[in-house]
């Protein structure tokens, strides 16, 4: 039943002026909301541009800064690098008895192998040649103090003091191992190192030396087969529990001796197949008459080849002494 059959048709007029005005009141409020919720999307649209904006500032900032730390620390391993190179020979020792030759490729600015070449005395000749476990800067402060160590100027551990002439003694390669194994344990420098150690006496041709786990050098002889020098103990780290052994050879004129680091024999080719001591040994004797230098080149040239000159992974050194 509507209004007019009520007998109240004044009220009909009422109802539409009502439902306008509710209409209207409807509209106001959805005007209202929509332009406060306008007002906020905006006020937080803005929040979020300060925000990212104050974001891209600092980052910018952080970015630089890293930039300036990397700049920074590629100057120092720039400056280590060339602490290290001053502790390699700067030239070959002048002794009329022997040649010698180097090749040092570090993988990093810095490296985990270090070498050297020295007089003990007016008769016999120092050499060494050791490899640290890891790259970069820790296993190169590990090399430059055992390096200092090895120095035969300092008249410690190479050489010692004794009271009868000539007041000194040459210290056997055994021996300068042991004490190494004892000073650098592994639990105090998280590092290990494998080495060899060698004296020889020039005037007379021999050699005696120690291998403390290194690959084994290799003694080339110009009228048979080679020589393996493998005589020695484990690695240098340790702590002096297990002793190292040596041995004495004695060189021909023409014998040439090469040393080496696992960088130039665990280099890889394409299909992950390893270079290898046995494919490095028979290269060797295979071209054995070469002059010690060119000796060196070549094996290098050859290992690069096989590895299609893929850059290093390892650190690689190789050492050579020829007998004249």
């Amino acid at each position: 039943m509507d209004i007019e059959e009520l007998g109240m048709p004044e009220l009909k007029g009422f109802k539409l002026k009502r439902d306008m005005a509710f209409n209207v009141f409807k509209a106001a409020v959805r005007y209202r909301t929509e332009k406060k919720d306008h007002d906020l999307n905006n006020r937080v649209l803005k929040t979020i541009l300060a925000h990212f904006s104050q974001s891209q500032r600092e980052l910018a900032t952080l970015n630089q800064q890293m930039y300036d730390t990397q700049q920074e620390l590629e100057s120092d391993l720039k400056v280590a690098a060339g602490i290290q190179a001053s502790l390699l020979p700067q030239a070959a020792p002048d002794v009329e008895q022997l040649k010698f030759a180097w090749k040092f490729f570090p993988c990093q600015s810095i490296g985990g192998d270090i070498f050297n070449v020295f007089r003990l005395d007016e008769d016999h000749m120092g050499l060494y040649i050791l490899d640290v476990s890891g790259h970069g800067v820790p296993s190169a402060l590990v090399t430059v103090s055992v390096s200092q160590r090895l120095n035969a100027q300092n008249g410690m551990l190479v050489k010692r003091k004794q009271e009868d002439p000539p007041r000194y003694r040459i210290t056997p390669p055994s021996e300068v191992l042991q004490i190494l194994d004892e000073e650098y344990p592994m639990e105090r420098f998280d590092k290990y190192f494998t080495a060899v150690y060698l004296v020889i006496n020039f005037k007379t041709g021999h050699l005696t030396y120690s291998n403390a786990a290194h690959p084994a050098p290799v003694l080339l002889h110009p009228d048979r087969d080679y020589t393996l020098l493998r005589e020695g103990g484990t690695i240098v780290g340790m702590g002096g529990v297990l002793p190292f052994d040596e041995e004495t050879l004695e060189l021909q004129s023409g014998d040439k001796l090469i040393l080496y680091t696992d960088g130039m024999t665990e280099s890889k080719n394409e299909e992950g197949e390893f270079y290898g001591d046995v494919r490095l040994q028979n290269f060797l004797e295979a071209n054995k008459n070469l002059p010690i230098a060119e000796l060196l080149t070549t094996a290098h040239e050859h290992m690069m080849a096989f590895g299609k000159h893929m850059p290093l992974t390892d650190d690689i050194t190789m050492l050579g002494v020829e007998f004249v």
